[in-house]
């Protein structure tokens, strides 16, 4: 399966996929969206910007595809892209899954996503900090 980038006029098109499956958060026309598609979207992912920082969001693949090595294909061909640092919030069993992909632990965070992370974990997420670095 191709992992592509969704062109901004199709950004409506994942929000629908995110919508249909209950997953938080929104594409907007300043992320990067990630796809695959089979022949409708089955995977997805944002790359935002946050005050510089590069920040891997939402992550998602649909229930009857997963076991197949589809997030991990979108992860490796979004970071073969990217020339700079990745940040992620990873829900804490899914670490290892990350761990393979390059991210680690981190406990410094710019200051944008430490608000961010401070804001989710008091939401009740078991979310940890990771970070990519090419």
């Amino acid at each position: 399966m191709k992992v592509e980038r969704l062109e901004q006029i199709a950004i409506p098109l994942v929000n629908k996929f995110y919508q249909t499956h209950n997953v938080r958060g929104r594409a907007n026309k300043q992320d990067e969206v990630w796809v695959v598609k089979s022949p409708v979207i089955i995977a997805a992912c944002r790359i935002q910007n946050r005050a510089g920082a590069l920040f891997l969001s939402t992550l998602f693949v649909a229930e009857q595809y997963r076991g197949q090595g589809i997030a991990k294909q979108v992860i490796l061909e979004v970071l073969s892209q990217q020339n700079q640092p990745i940040f992620t919030f990873a829900y804490a069993h899914l670490e290892t899954f990350y761990r393979a992909v390059q991210f680690s632990c981190v406990d410094a965070l710019p200051d944008e996503l430490a608000c961010m992370l401070n804001a989710y974990r008091q939401q009740g997420r078991n979310i940890i900090a990771m970070k990519y670095q090419p």
